[in-house]
């Protein structure tokens, strides 16, 4: 998640490093700077949560209360931990929020569903690494399943 967040331009020296080109330690050292957030800085967390925030807040008139809310009451850093009481909830959050996501570059995967149905409308790439060999045939679910009903 922290490569997906920039660090402004009038920050970047904040997170420069030093780099010995091809590994040769008798060269001078080149002096590189990050232009995205890095795992192992203490400011990354924070940072990164900010910007989530900020995408939900910058695009509240284009989604709804419920999708707002989950990225700022569901998130743990980079971990979306949400449940919901039916399958449309679910069909409505599964397309939602990767949607509002986008619009702050970020790209949200490792979905997990009881339901085989949710996880059919799901990218496989974007399924968790447990799911994404499921057989997800769903001519082969029972009607009432295939139909959401309980």
């Amino acid at each position: 998640m922290f490569h997906q967040v920039k660090v402004s331009p009038q920050d970047t020296r904040a997170l420069s490093f030093l780099w010995w080109p091809g590994g040769d330690f008798s060269k001078e050292p080149e002096d590189h700077q990050m232009l995205v957030h890095l795992f192992g800085a203490r400011s990354s967390p924070s940072c990164s949560s900010f910007a989530l925030k900020k995408t939900a807040e910058d695009n509240r008139k284009y989604f709804d209360a419920e999708i707002i809310d989950t990225v700022n009451r569901n998130f743990y850093v980079d971990d979306c931990l949400k449940s919901v009481a039916s399958t449309n909830e679910a069909f409505h959050l599964v397309h939602q929020l990767p949607a509002l996501l986008r619009r702050g570059d970020f790209r949200l995967t490792k979905w997990l569903s009881k339901h085989r149905e949710v996880l059919a409308s799901v990218p496989e790439s974007d399924r968790a690494p447990s799911v994404k060999s499921l057989n997800l045939d769903l001519e082969k679910l029972p009607i009432e399943r295939a139909l959401g009903m309980q």
